[in-house]
């Protein structure tokens, strides 16, 4: 049981994500579906059962969500079940014929001028008034932003000794995901409980970046996949979805690997030089290790969502060849040989084995 159901264009994903984290900041269960969501055949049947079992149905409402099938699918499903309705709009436009036909008499709340904050606290109050549901004795005001300093790397292992779990590590990126790249949906995404088994058995190939409160607030991740899946994702053709482990390899034996990068992201408040600096370096450190171990990576691709990633990567050999058929662009780099680029000359060692790898 869910205090409420959150509908929502995934064009309008940040301000979803921001919904939900400051009601759950407040003590108001939400149903999201990046993170709560039955992923394959089950997907909309886990839909339906959410609404049902929510008390309340917050619609995110705009002019991408008046749009979506999706949404208004959601909507159809809340008004058969009787379900309360709150839509939370989010821009000036107006109702089209078939959000007309459904809200036409519901009275929505305005959240159109900043700050955005004021207006989710206000809906905190109204859904905490639906549900009977008291405020807590001390209440205190929900963080949104954090300094900006003492980010460091850490590894799976690292995140376990804070108190982390694999699922709490999944969730926590999944929703960084979707504060990152506006317009990401689940095809692209895929979701938390997808990438928890990935955390747990591909330990090495996930490291995360922490602030000084041990929030993770970037990470770069990899897998290798097998030649027909890279090819997919080289015609950009592949959703990170639908990649499980019949389409990856263990990066465990000394080889030569398909590499593809799931991310490089940072949060938007951290994003500056030190801090990019941080999650590349780290990244080149663990292709240097691999290499001590005679693993090697011929090629990479990467499906990009974001500009700031898209400089980020150019600057290691990337290069723009084709659109991803959902969302987001396809980049790629050979990488045997190593790029000569001045970001990988600083690491000898990893130009040195790379070099004897060719022969």
């Amino acid at each position: 049981m869910h205090d409420c159901f959150i509908s929502y264009s995934h064009k309008d994903s940040k301000i979803a994500i921001a919904v939900q984290s400051i009601l759950e900041q407040n003590g108001i269960r939400c149903w999201i579906d990046f993170r709560d969501a039955t992923p394959g055949i089950d997907y909309a049947g886990s839909i339906v059962r959410a609404i049902k079992s929510s008390s309340v149905f917050v619609l995110i409402l705009s002019q991408s969500s008046s749009a979506s099938v999706h949404v208004l699918n959601e909507v159809n499903s809340a008004v058969n079940s009787d379900a309360v309705i709150l839509p939370f709009k989010v821009d000036k436009s107006e109702l089209n014929d078939s959000m007309e036909y459904y809200l036409g008499r519901t009275h929505w709340m305005d959240a159109l001028t900043p700050p955005l904050e004021e207006h989710i606290l206000k809906l905190v109050d109204t859904i905490r008034s639906y549900n009977n549901q008291p405020a807590p004795v001390q209440q205190s005001k929900p963080i949104i932003q954090e300094q900006n300093k003492g980010c460091r790397m850490l590894k799976y292992q690292d995140l376990l000794r804070l108190g982390y779990t694999a699922s709490s590590i999944a969730l926590q990126l999944v929703e960084n995901d979707y504060i990152n790249c506006n317009g990401i949906g689940l095809e692209n995404e895929g979701t938390a409980q997808q990438w928890e088994e990935y955390l747990q058995n591909n330990s090495e190939t996930f490291q995360y970046l922490v602030n000084e409160q041990n929030k993770i607030i970037g990470d770069w991740s990899i897998v290798a996949l097998n030649e027909e899946t890279f090819n997919s994702a080289k015609a950009g053709e592949l959703l990170e979805a639908d990649i499980d482990i019949d389409k990856t390899e263990m990066i465990c034996f000394p080889g030569i690997y398909h590499g593809y990068v799931l991310t490089f992201s940072i949060l938007p408040e951290y994003r500056n030089m030190k801090n990019y600096h941080i999650l590349i370096e780290s990244f080149l450190a663990q292709l240097e290790e691999y290499a001590e171990n005679g693993i090697f990576f011929s090629d990479w691709c990467m499906n990009v969502f974001s500009r700031d990633v898209e400089s980020l990567i150019k600057q290691l050999g990337f290069r723009y060849i084709t659109d991803n058929k959902v969302f987001g662009k396809i980049y790629y780099c050979d990488f045997l040989p190593l790029p000569e680029l001045p970001i990988y000359q600083k690491h000898k060692e990893l130009v040195e084995r790379y070099r004897n790898a060719e022969i």
